[in-house]
Formats: C-alpha cells, sequence, structure tokens
C-alpha cells in the first residue's frame, strides 16, 4: 500500500488534494482505507471523460438483414446451424444487471421485477426459463454469466438462492461484478461521499469487458472452446436469449460483432441507431445525428442492446481503454466542513463507459433487424412508453 506522502504526491499532481482535507480527523484505520481508495484512482483514465470524435465525424449505414431478404430454407438452416453451435458448447450468455429498480418504484435489483407478484415472472426468471427451455431442446447446458455490481450483488445472489435458480444448475450460473468510478464536481474535482470515503459508482456497462477478464471469465471461456457469448441488458421483458437464429446467422456472417435491432418506431425516435462513424461500427446517438440524418431510411437500425461477440475478439481488445462519459446527476456529499449534502438537483457528474465504445475496434459488424413486436419490451419506466406497466399488460 502507497504511503501517505506518495498519495499526497499523487494529488498534487492531480490537483485533487481536497481528497485528504478530513485526513487528520480520521483514525487510523479509516486513514489506512482512505489512502487505499485515492491508490486505485486512475487520474490519467479520468481525462478521457465525454472525449468525442470531432464534431463533423462521417456518419453513414451499416447495412443490415431482416428475416425477409432469406428465403424459408435459408432460415431453417441458419437456425439449425446456431442449435448446433448451442448444442456443441460453442455459446454462452452475459446478462449486464447492475442496475436498481427505483424508477420503477421497486425496492431491489431490476432484475427482481416481476409482472404479477411472484418471482417466477420476474425479469430474472424469464430469461432462465428461456434458458431452460433451450437447454431442454438441445441437451445441453449453457453457461450464464451475470454482471452485478456493489449495490446489488448480494441481493442478487439471494434472489437466485432463495428462488433455486428457477430451475437452472447453481454451477452454470456465475456472477462478477462490474467496477466502479469516481464522481467529479463541475470543475473536475473528485468527490467524497463522507470525510473518509471517495464517492464511487458502478461505472457503467462499458466495464463489462475488464471485470470479466479480471474475474478470469474470458480465459476460461476460451480454455472451454467457446466461440460466441450472447451479450444483453436485463431491461429487455422479450429477449430472446441465445436465439439460435441469431446465432446462425452471426456464425454465417463471419463478423467480430453482430447485433440485433429493430426499426425504428418513427425517424424522430430518441434513439441510437447501429451506424458507421468515420468508416467504423458505432452506435450514433440521438442527439450525434442532425434532422436530415434522423430521417435517412438506412439509419433506422435501433440498439436495443443485444448482440454477439467473438470470445477472439473480446479477449483482444479487454485491456482497451474505453473513454468515460459524463452523466449529470445528484450526488450524496459533504461540504468543506464535511457537513453532509443531499442536493435536490444535479450538482455532479458520475463517470460511465459504454460497451458499445468497442465496436469501432471490429473488422466487422453485421446486423440483424428482428420484429419490435415480439422481441423488445423495454422496461425503463414505471408508467407509460417503456414501462412495467406496459410490460405487465403483454404478460397479463
Amino acid at each position: 500500500m502507497a504511503t501517505y506522502e506518495t498519495i499526497k504526491q499523487k494529488l498534487e499532481t492531480n490537483k485533487q488534494e481536497q481528497l485528504l482535507h478530513f485526513y487528520e480527523q480520521l483514525n487510523e484505520e479509516e486513514q489506512r482505507d482512505l489512502l487505499n481508495q485515492i491508490e486505485q484512482i486512475d487520474f490519467d483514465q479520468l481525462e478521457t471523460a465525454n472525449q468525442k470524435d470531432e464534431e463533423n465525424a462521417r456518419i453513414t449505414a451499416l447495412p443490415s438483414h431482416t428475416t425477409e431478404m432469406f428465403s424459408p430454407e435459408e432460415l431453417t438452416k441458419m437456425r439449425e446451424h446456431g442449435c448446433s453451435l448451442i448444442a456443441d458448447g460453442k455459446v454462452a450468455i452475459v446478462l449486464l444487471a447492475g442496475g436498481q429498480g427505483t424508477r420503477l418504484g421497486h425496492d431491489g435489483p431490476k432484475g427482481t421485477v416481476n409482472m404479477d407478484g411472484s418471482p417466477e415472472t420476474s425479469l430474472f426468471a424469464l430469461q432462465a426459463k428461456r434458458i431452460q427451455a433451450l437447454q431442454h431442446e438441445m441437451n445441453t447446458t449453457l453457461p450464464w454469466y451475470i454482471m452485478t455490481s456493489p449495490i446489488n450483488d448480494d441481493a442478487t445472489k439471494a434472489f437466485f438462492h432463495d428462488n433455486q435458480y428457477f430451475g437452472l444448475n447453481r454451477d452454470q450460473v456465475t456472477f462478477f461484478q462490474q467496477e466502479v468510478s469516481p464522481a467529479l464536481t463541475p470543475d473536475g474535482k473528485v468527490m467524497l461521499a463522507d470525510k473518509a470515503t471517495v464517492f464511487q459508482a458502478p461505472n457503467g456497462n462499458g466495464g463489462v469487458f475488464v471485470s470479466m477478464q479480471k474475474a478470469g471469465i474470458l480465459a476460461k471461456l476460451q480454455s472451454t472452446n467457446i466461440k460466441w457469448i450472447f451479450f444483453n441488458n436485463i431491461d429487455n421483458a422479450l429477449v430472446q436469449v441465445a436465439d439460435p437464429l441469431f446465432i446462425g446467422y452471426a456464425d454465417q456472417q463471419g463478423a467480430d460483432i453482430s447485433s440485433k435491432s429493430v426499426k425504428k418506431a418513427e425517424p424522430g425516435e430518441k434513439v441510437g441507431v447501429l451506424g458507421q462513424r468515420n468508416g467504423k461500427p458505432s452506435v450514433i446517438e440521438y442527439s450525434e445525428l442532425t434532422e436530415e440524418q434522423r430521417q435517412q431510411p438506412e439509419l433506422q437500425d435501433a440498439n436495443i442492446g443485444i448482440h454477439l461477440f467473438k470470445v477472439d475478439f473480446l479477449e483482444q481488445t479487454a485491456n482497451r481503454v474505453l473513454p468515460y462519459h459524463f452523466a449529470h446527476k445528484k450526488i450524496a456529499t459533504i461540504d468543506e466542513q464535511g457537513v453532509a449534502v443531499h442536493p435536490a438537483e444535479p450538482n455532479g457528474y458520475k463517470l460511465e463507459k459504454f460497451y458499445f465504445d468497442v465496436f469501432p475496434y471490429a473488422s466487422k459488424m453485421s446486423i440483424f433487424q428482428v420484429d419490435r413486436a415480439n422481441e423488445f419490451l423495454p422496461v425503463k419506466n414505471k408508467t407509460g412508453k417503456d414501462s412495467l406497466e406496459e410490460a405487465k399488460e403483454r404478460f397479463n
């Protein structure tokens, strides 16, 4: 562990001396803990926050395929090929489930939100049952890796334990935690949660690759000859986990990454789209598109957070330093006198990484556009559009 003098020098170099403002008021254990927290901060990486390509980036389409582009025989062959890859143990599943259900009026991990008051209709259970059905059809076992966060890891594990893993084998489910990052004031100072604690929050879904590597998951997947990782978010109530047709399509296309999309509900829908930025695969945010680009029929593939990654590609790119992005939030902190502050308005910036910042490193990416009504029902709000209310109506 670094000494006080080493940490002090580090902070002076990076103009972050405020982190030791209350150091002398702490007991020895608190002092050691604070120094350890500060030692873990990569101040150089904080400099990447919200770095973007040039404003005049060239935005172009990335061609996508729909089922209508294939004959019934071709679709059957693709699905059969996907089934064979699953049966041969070439596919694993990674679920991003680090969030809480707060916006849905739910106290607990988002994956524990349910459709009718029963754990058996929770978002976790819906995905577990789809995995079960595939395993029964193909007489195999699919490894399921679930990324939690420090704020919901214990509760998620307890939920699975209490519900007997929803019929899955305990050994096929592996939990791993995403990492955390500090928050910054508007003038770039790292914030304290209290006198002895640096404020830390989950670092966004882009931390998944490094977390998988540190947990030994990527190495394990390579050693067990896994070729494809099916990658999805917890909040899509209709996700077709490890969809054999999609897997067969991806393997046929031979790209590093294959993504599912849905056609935008209307050109002005505020969603990120799959396309190319300066000739490289990307998710282009709604705010990055001009009004003319939003209307283009070629830029209508909405990103729905369902992807297939080649394990070899992730092994090669896991050490890439992805940029941080600012998220303006209300952050509980302390003032210069050490008094707790619970702001009514956003007062700082959480730093998040996005998994799609790895897309530009792919040599090739393919897109499979699917039917929104059957495959995409995001549970992001309590009521209204993309809500738990909608999902309950669909399932009840």
